[in-house]
């Protein structure tokens, strides 16, 4: 009888302890799973945080790439392009060519720098200004340095004129017919899939 009751004690403990454990091992395997699910939203809050900091660098790079292109469009100057033979003496014969439909300019025989503001288009073209006005026997020429090397020609009352293309902008000499009022000109761009006859207007005003 005392080894019955013995072995049922025994067998009582052996299974008080196997309880026991299984116990432990739930609360061990709960353990676990929330060490996995801190873990793992440890490692989406990281993910999330890189790529919100990519995507902020991506983006700041875009806004100073765009800055930086503004600036080298808002930079360029007329001086820093030469005016060849060639283009001068195209826009010679072409000044003489006008003499009689448009009246002299009313100033001496010499090189001037002068304001040109260019309107018409897109807007999305610049001009370099100042730029440098060039009178003989009162005909006079301008030079044009464009923002964009796409245009390749240009035309006056008519006449076309072709460029230089120099480090990225199409430089032209072109005649100027009037001061201080617009005068039309049209520029040929070959930036889009066609080629585009865009008709702008430019005002050349002497600098004081």
């Amino acid at each position: 009888m005392k080894k019955r009751v013995y072995s049922f004690a025994l067998g009582m403990g052996l299974l008080a302890a196997v309880s026991m454990t299984a116990c432990g091992g739930k609360k061990a395997e709960s353990q676990a799973a929330s060490a996995v699910e801190t873990a793992s939203s440890a490692v989406e809050s990281a993910a999330s945080a890189a790529s919100s900091a990519g995507e902020s660098a991506a983006s700041s790079a875009a806004e100073s790439a765009a800055s930086e292109g503004a600036k080298a469009i808002a930079d360029f100057k007329a001086a820093d392009f030469k005016a060849t033979d060639e283009l001068q003496a195209q826009a010679d014969a072409a000044a003489q060519m006008l003499a009689d439909k448009h009246e002299k300019l009313s100033l001496a025989d010499g090189v001037y720098e002068v304001n040109v503001t260019l309107a018409g288009g897109s807007g999305r073209a610049k001009i370099a200004s100042p730029t440098e006005l060039t009178v003989k026997d009162g005909r006079a020429t301008a030079k044009i340095v464009w923002s964009s090397d796409k245009y390749d020609y240009m035309e006056v009352d008519g006449i076309r004129f072709t460029p230089n293309i120099e480090n990225g902008h199409s430089v032209f000499v072109i005649p100027v017919t009037v001061l201080g009022a617009p005068q039309s000109v049209v520029g040929d761009t070959t930036a889009m899939s066609k080629p585009h006859a865009i008709d702008y207007q430019l005002t050349f005003e002497v600098v004081k």
